[in-house]
């Protein structure tokens, strides 16, 4: 793996002004949209709703994706995030979606990703003590939280939506218009889905498989995948993984 790819297709659904395709055009990489997964509802809707409901009490809300806001959001019916709740996101787009929902000025950090919003999040409060809503997709990482729980934080943690496998076909058919030579593997059922429709020898052809986080990089590893893991989990640094530096193999 030691050239630098050209094309890379990013299974994360997002536009072509998204992070990771920013990221990746900044270093003279071009990204191809293939999109692996959907967004259904979350498997136990009333769970969502009390926490939605019990914002109140809370001091912080913590959030990783737009998608979580706007779960979060359609189970307040409308009404706005609390006045005195202090919020945070992984990225500039989540924190505008924080904002048009009613939040002040959420915490970020310099760069997307929950690494670098960790480590922003050390310094925000005195943490013992504090109550936490952190939605979240059904499997997604759990870095913020342990964190937090380390500090001696209250977090709840609640699945705002999960995500399904595109059909196979449909995968197939955008995999072969991308003409890829590396990939970003953007969740374990993003690695699954792509592993299940095309093979593990299709993504083993590749120049670079690079895993956003150890999670997932370990789930293509048991694939039959070898895949690579930034030195940080946000966009930057996955792609300059791609570009051949700061690598680390995840092996089996």
């Amino acid at each position: 793996m030691s050239t630098a790819p050209r094309r890379v297709v990013v299974t994360r659904e997002e536009g072509l002004d998204g992070p990771l395709t920013l990221a990746l055009a900044q270093r003279g990489l071009e990204a191809v949209q293939c999109s692996v997964v959907h967004e259904v509802p979350a498997p136990e809707p009333e769970l969502l709703e009390h926490a939605a409901r019990t914002l109140e009490q809370r001091d912080w809300l913590v959030v990783a994706s737009q998608r979580a806001v706007s779960a979060l959001m359609l189970a307040r019916a409308g009404r706005p995030l609390p006045g005195g709740l202090r919020t945070a996101a992984v990225g500039e787009k989540t924190a505008a979606a924080l904002v048009a929902a009613g939040a002040g000025s959420p915490l970020t950090a310099p760069s997307a990703g929950a690494v670098p919003l960790v480590a922003a999040l050390r310094e925000a409060d005195l943490w013992s003590g504090k109550q936490v809503l952190l939605p979240r997709a059904l499997e997604g990482g759990r870095e913020i939280a342990d964190a937090l729980r380390r500090w001696g934080a209250r977090v709840e943690e609640v699945v705002a939506y999960c995500t399904v496998a595109r059909p196979a076909g449909e995968i197939v058919e955008a995999w072969r218009a991308a003409q890829p030579d590396a990939v970003v593997v953007a969740s374990p059922s993003a690695a699954r889905a792509l592993v299940s429709a095309l093979g593990a020898e299709s993504l083993r052809r590749l120049t670079r498989v690079a895993a956003m986080g150890t999670t997932t990089a370990m789930q293509l590893v048991a694939l039959g995948v070898p895949a690579m893991v930034p030195a940080r989990s946000d966009f930057d640094a996955v792609a300059e993984l791609l570009l051949g530096s700061s690598i680390q193999e995840a092996s089996s």
